[in-house]
């Protein structure tokens, strides 16, 4: 995209500052950032500065939009970053507050049944039953469920609704980054298939390999769920 180019898609900002419709992001002078990912946008909120909560807002940038670095992060797991930049503002029209929910799996699903725990577990060197489910905000997060996962059968996406509490995925959790920045759950409860995503796009396939070599030294290095 050439910087005289309008973005007409939407565009969300990722911080910890609490903002309201009208408010500006930025001061004219260094750039701002945005970007049409929901995902890198709720990693930018979850990794920046401040102890405040991470919040994700839509805007509209007030000046042109060139690209910026699109992968802040190229090792597992993979770092989405905010890739559109300004030097213009960027001006709040809301915050982002009703979110989608994905599980990513091998098992071939339709809208209305229930993914209950007590199944083998997708992951992990030996066979044992979790005993809860998860799912994740970010579509990338269930992308990388659906790859990782046991079995010989096509990768699949599910939207879900959770039927009870949930907690974040300590898997998941400061681990490497603080926060829960794929948003990802878990939950004793069933989660109940509302559809499928269709048309999402895989990684490559040696982003997946060097995935699945990170996870087999985690275990040759007894790093094992926490389930």
């Amino acid at each position: 995209m050439s910087a005289a180019e309008p973005d007409a898609r939407p565009l969300y900002h990722g911080a910890r500052a609490q903002l309201r419709p009208g408010d500006r992001v930025g001061d004219g002078e260094r750039p701002v950032y945005c970007t049409p990912s929901l995902d890198a946008a709720i990693w930018a909120a979850e990794l920046a500065e401040g102890d405040a909560p991470p919040r994700v807002y839509s805007v509209v940038p007030r000046g042109p939009l060139e690209e910026g670095a699109a992968q802040a992060d190229p090792g597992p797991p993979p770092h989405l970053a905010m890739a559109l930049r300004s030097r213009a503002p960027l001006e709040v029209t809301g915050e982002v507050t009703q979110w989608t929910h994905y599980h990513g799996t091998r098992a071939d699903l339709r809208p209305g049944d229930a993914i209950t725990p007590g199944h083998k577990a997708n992951f992990g060197s030996s066979p044992r039953l979790a005993n809860h489910v998860y799912f994740a905000r970010t579509l990338d997060a269930a992308i990388w469920g659906a790859e990782l996962a046991a079995g010989d059968g096509p990768g699949r996406v599910y939207i879900v609704a959770p039927t009870g509490p949930y907690e974040d995925d300590p898997n998941l959790t400061n681990a490497r980054f603080r926060g829960n920045p794929t948003k990802s759950f878990r939950s004793r409860a069933p989660l109940r298939v509302v559809g499928e995503v269709a048309d999402w796009r895989g990684h490559p396939p040696a982003t997946v390999q060097r995935m699945r070599e990170h996870l087999a030294r985690l275990d040759r290095a007894g790093v094992t769920a926490d389930d």
